[in-house]
């Protein structure tokens, strides 16, 4: 019992490192995505935040599990929380790049993602 209240305390309380405060959101499904009309349907660089997309800043997410404007961490990259897409739910960040060259090569991954606290 006491192994299990302590697994529940490590996912639930923050985590401190580099003085900034992270939750830890575990593992989730990392894709990518560009502006092409493939990717964004005809938005291109425009997100739902009103905000012009960005390579290595931008990502979309469900808002309902990742506020929009949230500084999310993945792989020590700082990305910000900007767009929303039709096939992002649950635990799913979607990560803008450049090209339609770079979603095919970053495909599906399973990264662990913290969120910056505020």
């Amino acid at each position: 019992m006491r192994k299990i209240i302590l697994l529940l305390a490590l996912f639930l309380v923050p985590i401190q490192a580099d003085a900034r405060t992270y939750i830890n959101m575990g593992e989730c499904k990392i894709t990518y995505y560009c502006p092409c009309e493939i990717c964004s349907e005809g938005w291109g660089h425009q997100t739902y935040s009103g905000k012009t997309a960005r390579s290595e800043h931008t990502v979309a997410v469900d808002p309902d599990v990742f506020d929009i404007g949230s500084k999310i961490l993945i792989d020590g990259i700082v990305y910000t929380a900007e767009d929303i897409g039709g096939g992002v739910r649950g635990d799913h960040v979607d990560i803008f790049v450049d090209t339609h060259e770079e979603t095919l090569e970053g495909g599906v991954k399973y990264k662990d993602v913290k969120v910056i606290r505020r």
